[in-house]
């Protein structure tokens, strides 16, 4: 992999290796230190993942994506390896035709994944935040035990959807892990795979 880098950078903590949205121009080989993955998601920085030492990063824009769809910072000092987008497509290119069209299926597929997770996890930081300010509705009801009957009904109406949205989120939570666990299922057998054709 070393003949691949044509740079290497120190990077002090916070520092912005990949910025979202900007043109990509080099992958990076994570040499030493730690990194933290975030995604703009409704005008905000969501944490969607970590990076370690030897990890690849920023090569997804290489494969018909060109700009970054996720920026990297540096969490703590980090040295990285930076691999010239020429240098890795002249790689890439050398591949047989069916194995890059592979290699170009996987990195869309995991583009829609990641951005299905990425709003999957805002979804849930928005639940967590309700969750600490929800209302007491059975507590509520009492309260409005002396306001008049149509506005008791719209309460109690309100307090069975709210329910309702809760159960039918408590459902989705429970498909979500499931498929979790498919894809989980699915990325240790490529893994397991990728690593017994070495």
């Amino acid at each position: 992999m070393e003949q691949y880098i044509t740079r290497t950078e120190k990077m002090k903590d916070g520092s912005i290796i990949v910025e979202e949205g900007t043109w990509a121009y080099y992958a990076y080989i994570l040499q030493s230190g730690k990194a933290k993955v975030w995604k703009n998601i409704s005008n905000k920085q969501v944490l969607i993942g970590t990076l370690k030492e030897g990890d690849i990063f920023g090569e997804m824009s290489f494969f018909g994506m060109a700009k970054r769809t996720a920026s990297v910072t540096a969490d703590g000092e980090v040295t990285v390896g930076m691999v010239a987008k020429d240098t890795f497509m002249e790689a890439i290119g050398k591949l047989p035709k069916d194995v890059r069209d592979k290699l170009e299926k996987m990195s869309h597929d995991l583009f829609y994944l990641n951005d299905v997770y990425c709003r999957l996890t805002n979804c849930l930081h928005e639940l967590q935040n309700i969750k600490g300010k929800m209302i007491d509705t059975k507590i509520f009801e009492k309260e409005i035990e002396n306001m008049p009957d149509i506005l008791r009904k719209v309460v109690v109406l309100m307090g069975k959807r709210f329910h309702s949205a809760i159960e039918g989120n408590t459902k989705m939570m429970a498909h979500l892990e499931e498929t979790a666990r498919a894809i989980d299922a699915l990325s240790t057998t490529l893994i397991q795979k990728s690593n017994t054709s070495k």
